[in-house]
């Protein structure tokens, strides 16, 4: 893990945003997905009560452009209520997707990258 935590710039075309939450903090994790989803040009995930792909911790996934990051980064900046949130690019590269594209919200996970290693 880097000393300083990166925060989100808006440099690329697309974005996801992970909201990471577990059992205590699933029905905030599940009202601020449908919140952002009602506010903003966002496509809204499922929302998994279990670990997947290289996330560590329970997870729901928002999808949007770099006409949208300017609203929705602050606005999940100040409504995010101790959840921490995985912002990061979608390049088509995976890798660097999930680590020099990623920031965070919040306090850093290590991310599960072997998959993205093969």
């Amino acid at each position: 893990m880097p000393d300083t935590i990166q925060r989100p710039e808006n440099v690329y075309a697309r974005y996801h945003a992970h909201l990471y939450f577990g059992p205590d903090t699933v029905e905030q994790a599940r009202a601020l997905a449908t919140r952002a989803g009602e506010l903003f040009h966002v496509g809204v995930g499922r929302v998994h009560e279990r670990e997947v792909g290289p996330h560590p911790r329970w997870s729901c996934q928002l999808s949007f452009d770099s006409a949208e990051f300017e609203r929705i980064i602050p606005w999940l900046e100040s409504e995010r209520k101790g959840l921490d949130v995985f912002v990061h690019g979608v390049t088509g590269d995976d890798l660097a997707d999930h680590t020099t594209h990623a920031s965070w919200l919040g306090e850093p996970a290590e991310l599960k990258l072997e998959m993205f290693r093969r």
